[in-house]
């Protein structure tokens, strides 16, 4: 056996405590940084707040090169998403396999259900639906367990197969009479499955322990009220995104401490003066390409949405996050960050710039629509219903049909139970 040493060289990005700071500004709301930029103000010297300006978008030139920092896939630290992705971490996962199952987390909502059905997520992806079933069992054996379901019943069935010890009754009652259940009808539920009213109580009692909301252990507090970042105006007959007056305060720096820097001061004046100094141009960098990445990243997104600009809600297109980042050479998930917890301000209202990417449905002539149009179709269906005869969600689905949109009955009662709309038969019900 022999054994010999050889130098081998290899690239590798190492994160500063600069390129930290600026990853986790892009990330934050205009509320949380506005609260960041007011206590570094009070424990730097240097900076002094001046009221925020509007500031125009600049013109995105498709052939610029993007900063290092914005082809960055870092995590968070105590979120839902680095709580799995650190458990993906330790399996040997392929890197095609690792991708689908990160992109997956990352279509998690706040409690740890899925944001879109496997369907609609293989669509979305363009790839196999068994390979997408197989990610999502996958991240479905991760802790917190429950997390990855699609409904209620699925994430405390998720739950009970963890426990190893329920009864074939626990079950029963999880998938299929949780509505019942809600509404207290225990007797009747006794003479269902013909068992004692005290087994149905027991039953219910280990249900009580499950969590409904899974991931709701890592979901960041929300702001009370919404500080938009942005606003979309019509100028000289065309739309723009413009930052908010109001998101942020300007920072400026303070040279007449600058200037002890020449007296030549002792060391630890020095020490304390160069710090905060190098401190207070490490924060204005970070919030200047936190700026410069929202806007390209909004206008990127209102180009593709010129309809939306133009119509309102019912014409927003089908969009990816990743056609956004394509179009601006960048990391998907610098996207990501830099839309999260991000609001805008347009002639139609105020949203999240999440919400505009949307799953989309096929339409009959091949085309797509997304599913907020799809959402707003049923909603009108609905208001528009006898009273005394409400419309199925089956009855929903043949009417959509009928003007060549194509979805399944469970996607209508998803997006149904979203917009907080009862069913048919609680409809007629509330008639009595």
């Amino acid at each position: 056996m022999e054994i010999s040493l050889a130098a081998q060289q290899q690239q590798k990005l190492q994160l500063t405590p600069q390129m930290r700071q600026s990853m986790e500004i892009l990330h934050m709301s205009a509320l949380e940084l506005n609260e960041y930029i007011k206590q570094q103000a009070v424990d730097n010297p240097f900076i002094e707040l001046q009221p925020a300006k509007e500031t125009p978008l600049s013109h995105y030139a498709g052939g610029a090169q993007p900063d290092w920092w914005q082809n960055v896939d870092l995590s968070g630290d105590a979120t839902l998403e680095s709580v799995l992705l650190e458990q993906l971490a330790c399996m040997k996962l392929d890197r095609t396999a690792l991708s689908l199952c990160s992109w997956i987390i990352g279509n998690l909502d706040d409690k740890g259900y899925l944001l879109h059905s496997k369907e609609e997520l293989s669509a979305m992806k363009g790839i196999p639906l068994a390979q997408v079933c197989d990610a999502v069992s996958l991240i479905q054996s991760l802790e917190p367990y429950g997390v990855g379901a699609s409904t209620l019943a699925e994430c405390l069935v998720l739950q009970l197969r963890q426990q190893q010890e329920s009864s074939l009754l626990v079950y029963s009652l999880v998938q299929h009479d949780l509505v019942s259940i809600g509404q207290g009808k225990l007797k009747q539920l006794a003479d269902k499955y013909e068992t004692e009213l005290a087994d149905i109580k027991a039953a219910i009692t280990v249900i009580s322990t499950l969590n409904p909301k899974p991931g709701a252990l890592y979901s960041r507090e929300k702001p009370q009220y919404i500080m938009p970042d942005l606003a979309l105006r019509q100028l000289e007959g065309k739309y723009e995104v413009i930052l908010e007056r109001s998101s942020l305060p300007t920072i400026t720096l303070n040279h007449s401490y600058l200037s002890m820097l020449e007296q030549n001061p002792s060391k630890d004046v020095h020490r304390y003066l160069t710090g905060h100094w190098q401190a207070a141009k490490g924060l204005t960098d970070s919030i200047e390409r936190r700026k410069a990445t929202l806007l390209r990243t909004a206008g990127v997104m209102f180009e593709m949405q010129a309809e939306f600009c133009r119509n309102g809600i019912l014409h927003i297109r089908p969009m990816t996050m990743k056609q956004v980042a394509e179009a601006l050479r960048i990391h998907e998930s610098t996207v990501s960050r830099a839309i999260s917890h991000k609001y805008i301000r347009t002639p139609w209202g105020l949203y999240e710039l999440k919400y505009f990417f949307a799953s989309s449905i096929h339409h009959a002539d091949g085309s797509m629509v997304s599913a907020i149009y799809m959402k707003e179709r049923i909603r009108a269906l609905i208001a528009a219903e006898k009273r005394e005869s409400p419309l199925s969600d089956q009855r929903i689905v043949a009417l959509l049909a009928g003007e060549g949109l194509l979805i399944s009955r469970r996607t209508v009662t998803k997006y149904r139970e979203q917009m907080n709309i009862m069913s048919s038969a609680w409809r007629k019900r509330s008639l009595k």
